[in-house]
């Protein structure tokens, strides 16, 4: 299998051998500069996003806050809390749940919303539906059933012969799954699977002694095209159908109230399988 790696990851092989399965299963959305190998250039990057954006978010807040806008107060205090938020979530100067967090408390502490309604859509059906679904994602890849998915995977026609073909069949299948089950769901499923792959290339490849022996599963990128390929794929499948996410039926029932007309499941797929074909 062809896999396209760093070139400062093959000039040295010797050092401590990289447990992938811990190196994929083990680490945290958000990593710190010292859990991460960096290049000096990379590092100085790293740090210098990561110190603008606490300086960023409250300016870009406040200038948005003074503009002259024809809005409301409450709808212009949000804009902003929002905008800084964005901005929080772009630089990492905080884990991204912490810079989430931060905009619901500025929120409440700017009196935008009662806090009861700030904090009521955290006990929605949906977000504890998406929370079942990261939960059985982590037990998959805990008991080791996102491997046989993985393999599954690699052991199709074609399939396994190169990381193009891993991709591309990864990208098609997510895409079909996506036109049936809201994206969202979809990634949740699908992510173990993702690692479980990205695992199992990481382990040839250091076997075959193509990367160095401390090297970063994290940081191939035949793993970054898996993910991307997974994003994308969910979000083309999801135009497919009418099911495909939410805000399709939304769209749908706007359309048919605007034109009197009814737009059917086939009358939806036509299209987007005319301009695929």
């Amino acid at each position: 299998m062809e896999a396209t790696v760093p070139e400062d990851q093959n000039q040295d092989r010797t050092g401590t051998r990289t447990d992938v399965d811990k190196a994929l299963l083990g680490h945290a959305t958000y990593r710190s500069l010292g859990e991460q190998r960096l290049t000096p250039a990379e590092e100085r990057f790293e740090k210098a996003r990561r110190t603008t954006g606490l300086w960023l978010a409250p300016l870009v807040t406040t200038v948005f806050l003074v503009l002259p806008l024809d809005l409301p107060g409450d709808q212009q205090t949000l804009g902003g809390v929002l905008l800084g938020v964005i901005v929080l979530w772009i630089t990492e100067a905080v884990p991204i749940p912490i810079g989430g967090l931060i905009g619901i408390a500025a929120v409440v502490v700017l009196n935008v919303a009662p806090v009861d309604d700030v904090l009521a859509p955290f006990g929605s059906s949906t977000i504890f539906t998406f929370i079942g679904a990261f939960i059985l994602a982590q037990a998959m890849l805990k008991h080791g059933l996102a491997r046989r998915f993985a393999f599954r995977i690699l052991a199709l026609p074609r399939v396994g012969t190169s990381t193009t073909g891993v991709i591309v069949a990864f990208g098609v299948i997510t895409c079909l799954l996506s036109a049936f089950v809201s994206n969202t769901a979809t990634v949740a499923m699908l992510l173990p699977t993702a690692i479980g792959i990205l695992s199992v290339i990481a382990k040839l490849l250091q076997e075959r002694g193509i990367v160095a022996a401390d090297f970063d599963p994290l940081r191939l990128r035949v793993g970054a095209a898996i993910m991307l390929m997974l994003a994308y794929g969910a979000s083309v499948g999801g135009l497919l159908t009418p099911v495909g996410s939410p805000p399709n039926l939304i769209g749908r029932a706007q359309i048919e109230e605007a034109t009197g007309e009814r737009i059917s499941f086939a009358q939806w797929m036509a299209p987007r399988c005319r301009s695929a074909c």
